[in-house]
């Protein structure tokens, strides 16, 4: 049983599995991630949910699912989801895969994981989803008869596809939300949240975020 296992044994499996996920990024190529990405949302939402049930019952700290939380909402959009991620796509962010599935606080499940990578390559040439950091943007579909809509989330956090990092990643030991709420928002033209979260540490950590790009 996983609970059984020493937290070393843990966290040498954890980096294993993403060293192997990282190979096949490489080597099925960053089309698979930006051009034709667009197979990613339904695997996750049909895979996902049951590898939740599966660690859930092996051992409770460890999950699949994430709920979100009040302070990672960016805004709602009047436009198609599909709309909204295309233009995330434009500005450099790749579909993101690997990452728990995300419901809203009153059940609604997300439709798209995205990802934009920052901070300094491991080695000249690296691919982008190598840099240490990542704004993870999670889109919702609100729409209605009266119109599309699409509600964002967003928080800032080591990124998912480092092995040396997948333990701060999946426990959220350095996320930021302000800082990936104010990327999130300066990229959709969220003027009014913007100014919401634009303290000083946000803009400081923003603006080194930015130099990347």
């Amino acid at each position: 049983m996983l609970e059984t296992l020493p937290d070393e044994t843990i966290y040498w499996a954890g980096v294993a599995i993403v060293a192997l996920l990282v190979a096949g990024r490489v080597y099925v190529g960053e089309q698979y991630f930006r051009d034709r990405g667009w197979f990613w949302s339904p695997i996750r939402r049909l895979v996902v949910p049951l590898l939740h049930r599966l660690f859930q019952r092996h051992d409770e700290d460890l999950y699949a699912e994430t709920r979100l939380s009040d302070a990672e909402y960016v805004g709602t959009l009047e436009r198609n989801w599909r709309d909204v991620r295309d233009d995330l796509l434009e500005q450099g962010y790749y579909y993101n895969p690997l990452a728990s599935f995300a419901t809203t606080p009153d059940g609604t499940p997300e439709v798209a994981s995205l990802a934009w990578y920052h901070g300094p390559k491991p080695w000249p040439g690296a691919p982008e989803f190598l840099r240490p950091r990542q704004v993870h943007v999670r889109l919702v579909d609100r729409s209605s008869p009266v119109g599309p809509r699409t509600a964002v989330y967003a928080h800032e956090e080591a990124t998912s596809f480092r092995p040396d990092l997948w333990r701060d990643h999946y426990t959220a030991a350095s996320m930021d939300v302000e800082v990936g709420v104010a990327f999130a928002a300066y990229d959709l033209g969220l003027a009014d949240r913007l100014e919401d979260v634009a303290t000083d540490d946000v803009e400081t950590a923003a603006h080194s975020a930015s130099q990347t790009r």
